[in-house]
This record gives structure tokens, sequence and C-alpha cells, in this order.
């Protein structure tokens, strides 16, 4: 009776450690496609900024989150006496937004 209780003992408590393991790879690989599905997201949004009907829905006062929802991530990203947003690579002439204090303040849409 003794030997039946430690062996059944035994098998609940390696398989409350495999429940453990499996809630650890199960949050891993949420964690993990949540991941991937962000940079879809990003790599599909990455040539909306050169759609010049894009920069005209711009408006003064939008925030940061209305502007990347709009063009997708910025290229890069300058903090001086404004914000600016770059969109293309390697230009600081056009595809750029400003902002002040998180409001729009101005922008310059891409060349045609």
């Amino acid at each position: 009776m003794l030997l039946a209780l430690t062996v059944l003992l035994y098998g609940l408590s390696a398989h409350a450690a495999d429940n453990a393991l499996l809630g650890q790879r199960l949050e891993a690989l949420e964690a993990r496609v949540a991941e991937l599905e962000r940079q879809l997201r990003e790599s599909r949004m990455g040539n909306r900024w050169k759609d010049p009907r894009l920069w005209q829905r711009i408006h003064r006062g939008m925030d940061g989150a209305a502007i990347r929802e709009l063009l997708g991530p910025p290229e890069r990203k300058e903090q001086r006496v404004f914000d600016t947003w770059y969109y293309h690579p390697t230009s600081k002439r056009h595809s750029y937004v400003w902002f002040d204090e998180g409001a729009v303040l101005g922008w310059s849409g891409p060349e045609p």
C-alpha cells in the first residue's frame, strides 16, 4: 500500500512539473508570436510613408500614435528643439514630421 501511494505521489509531482514547464513554454511561444505579428505589421507598413495621399491627412495637433498608425514607424528620430521623425532613409529635406510637446507642429511629405 505504501509503495502504491509513493508511486502515485511521485507521478502527481512529475505531472505538476510537466504542467509548469508546458505553461512556461506556452507563455514563451505566445510572446514570440506577438513579436512576429508586430514585425509583420511594421513590414507591411514599411512603405506607406511614400504615399502622398497619406501625408495630406496629417494635421497640426495629431499625436505620435496617430502618425505612426498613418505612416508607419519612422526610419529615424531626432530630439532637438523639436522632435523630428524622418521617414526617408537618407534625406532630411522631405518626408519628416515635427512634433512640439507630442503634437504635430509641421511636416513635409515625399518628393514626387
